[in-house]
């Protein structure tokens, strides 16, 4: 008798909510509002990143690499990040007028005398494929100014002079350093 006792107050005491069908629509409202916000801000802060890209012109320089090298570099052709693919800009002529993609000269090696001054020694250049070189080179891309005064390439990666990244064309990969970047209508 003792345990039928306790076995009904045991049943008592569990108090098990049931869940409807009115609970699920409610959870599932919630869940489809909170989505809706997030993406709604996410889309349109996409979009209008997109379309307020502007063309702009980026400097930069390349170290070090062999001469052969700026062979495979031609003026028309897509820079990439090295990374994950994505399109970073098409590479401009060094300079308005120029027939070439890159300027290029002896590699050099810079070092701070006991003076404290910065020298230069250069690398000896005879125009062999293995012999060093330095080199400058400008591409276009599309990108925005972000409010912090840095740039955003294609509205969402962010770019600035001193960076130094991993690109690629069809043909080489090598690393840039940025130097400038710069609206393109300031510059026509």
């Amino acid at each position: 008798m003792k345990n039928k006792q306790r076995t009904n107050a045991t049943e008592r005491g569990r108090i098990v909510p049931k869940f409807k069908i009115l609970d699920a629509v409610i959870i599932l409202l919630i869940v489809v509002s909170v989505v809706g916000i997030y993406l709604s801000y996410n889309v349109t802060d996409a979009l209008k990143n997109r379309k307020d890209l502007k063309e702009y012109v980026v400097d930069f320089s390349i170290q070090d690499v062999r001469n052969s090298t700026r062979n495979y570099i031609n003026i028309g052709d897509v820079l990439y990040y090295s990374e994950d693919g994505e399109v970073l800009g098409t590479l401009l002529g060094h300079t308005n007028d120029a027939t070439q993609p890159l300027s290029y000269g002896a590699a050099a090696d810079y070092f701070v005398d006991k003076a404290g001054n910065t020298q230069s020694v250069l690398y000896p250049y005879t125009d062999q494929p293995s012999d060093r070189i330095d080199a400058i080179g400008r591409f276009s891309c599309k990108g925005v100014s972000s409010e912090d005064g840095g740039f955003l390439v294609n509205g969402s990666r962010y770019l600035a002079p001193g960076q130094t990244i991993l690109v690629q064309t069809e043909l080489v990969t090598f690393t840039v350093t940025i130097k400038n970047i710069a609206l393109l209508e300031v510059l026509e």
